[in-house]
C-alpha cells in the first residue's frame, strides 16, 4: 500500500499533498546518459499494489487514522471483493470517514463502490467524504463523435449515487467534471504548483521561469498559476501561449505553434494537468527549442506516463509531478534529494 502523506486543509479534510515535507525526489533510469534531468515525484512506490483505495476515520481535530486490515481481492472470474476488518465495529461512534481513492483502473472504481457500500452497512448514518485526486473520464467531457457515450457524465453519476458528504479533487481536467459532481471541493493548480516547486527546492525556478500553456484549453489554468506566482514575486509572470488541434475521431494532434513572443534568458516551465504518453510535450519542447536556448521544464499535476519518462528526459531538464500514478513508479528509482 502506498504511504499516504497529510498536507494542506481543504473542505475540512486533511488533503494528501505532493508538497509536504516528506515529498520524494526521484531520478529516472538512464543507461545512455551520465547527466540526467531530475524527476520530482510524490508517493511513488516500486512495490506491488493490490488497491488504490484507502480508508481513514477522522476526529473533530481533522486528525486522520488509517483503517488497518482492509481486504481487497480478485476472484478467478475477475470480480472484485472488499471486506472491512472485524475491528471496524470497535471504533468509537461519532467520527467522520474519509475514503482516499487514486483512480487508475476500472478495478479501482469497483473497489470504491464496494468499500462505500460495506462502510455504510457497518457504520450506518456516519458521514463519508471522498478524496479523489484524479477524476477518471474527465477528458471525455462531451460527445465528440456521434455514437460515443458521454463517459464523464456516466462516471460522475456513479460517484453522485454514493452520496458522499464531499468530493475533493485536484486540478480536474475539465470544468464539466466540477459542474457534474455533487458537493465538490477543488484544489486548483494555483494552489498546487507553487507549493510543489517550493517543496522540491525549485525556488529559483519559481522566481524566474516564464510559464507555457501547451494549448488553448490550458490557458486559463496556466494564467491562474502565473497569477499565484506573480503574488509571490510581486511582479507579473510571463505566459507563453502554444496552440494545437486534436482530431476528435482519431485523437491525432496537429503540430503546435507559438502565439506571440517567447521571453529570452529565462527558463520556461510548461504547465498542464495531465501527462499521458507525453507526445504533446515532446512536440512542444522541440518547437520551443527553436525560439530559446534557455532550460525547459515540465510540470503536470497528474502523471500517467504511459510511455515512460525516458522520451521526455531528452527534452526537459526537470519534470515535476504532484500526483503521479502509482503504477508508473516502475520507471523510477529513488535517489537522495
Amino acid at each position: 500500500m502506498p504511504v499516504r502523506h497529510s498536507g494542506s486543509e481543504s473542505g475540512g479534510l486533511r488533503w494528501p499533498t505532493a508538497y509536504g515535507s516528506t515529498a520524494c525526489v526521484f531520478h529516472a533510469h538512464s543507461s545512455s546518459k551520465s547527466c540526467i534531468p531530475a524527476i520530482y515525484l510524490y508517493n511513488a512506490s516500486n512495490t506491488e499494489i493490490n488497491t488504490m483505495i484507502q480508508l481513514y476515520h477522522q476526529d473533530s481535530t481533522n486528525s486522520r487514522t488509517p483503517v488497518q486490515g482492509l481486504s481487497f481481492i480478485s476472484f478467478p472470474g475477475g470480480e472484485r471483493h472488499v471486506r472491512l476488518p472485524v475491528a471496524i465495529q470497535d471504533i468509537p461512534s461519532g467520527l467522520n470517514w474519509v475514503i482516499e481513492a487514486r483512480m487508475e483502473s476500472p478495478a479501482d472504481i469497483m473497489d470504491l463502490l464496494l468499500l462505500t457500500d460495506a462502510l455504510r452497512r457497518a457504520r450506518p448514518g456516519e458521514p463519508i467524504a471522498l478524496v479523489m485526486p484524479y477524476v477518471p473520464y474527465a477528458r471525455q467531457d462531451r460527445v465528440a463523435v456521434s455514437g460515443e457515450a458521454f463517459s464523464l457524465a456516466v462516471f460522475c453519476s456513479l460517484i453522485n449515487s454514493l452520496k458522499f458528504d464531499s468530493v475533493t479533487v485536484m486540478d480536474p481536467h475539465s470544468q464539466v467534471a466540477v459542474d457534474l459532481l455533487d458537493r465538490v471541493v477543488v484544489m486548483s493548480v494555483a494552489d498546487i504548483l507553487p507549493s510543489t516547486l517550493k517543496a522540491q527546492g525549485a525556488d529559483k525556478l519559481m522566481a524566474t521561469a516564464a510559464l507555457v500553456a501547451p494549448d488553448k484549453g490550458a490557458m486559463a489554468r496556466v494564467q491562474k498559476a502565473a497569477d499565484a506566482l506573480s503574488v509571490l514575486r510581486t511582479r507579473p509572470v510571463p505566459v507563453v501561449q502554444a496552440l494545437k488541434q486534436r482530431d476528435p475521431a482519431t485523437g491525432a494532434l496537429s503540430s503546435p505553434v507559438i502565439q506571440g513572443p517567447v521571453p529570452q534568458g529565462v527558463p520556461l516551465l510548461v504547465v498542464d494537468d495531465i501527462c499521458d504518453g507525453g507526445g504533446t510535450f515532446i512536440q512542444l519542447a522541440e518547437l520551443l527549442r527553436q525560439h530559446t536556448d534557455a532550460p525547459l521544464y515540465l510540470y503536470v499535476t497528474h502523471g500517467i506516463f504511459s510511455k515512460g519518462i525516458e522520451p521526455l528526459m531528452q527534452h526537459f531538464q526537470g519534470i515535476f509531478c504532484a500526483h503521479p500514478f502509482a503504477r508508473a513508479s516502475q520507471h523510477f528509482v529513488a535517489q537522495a534529494a
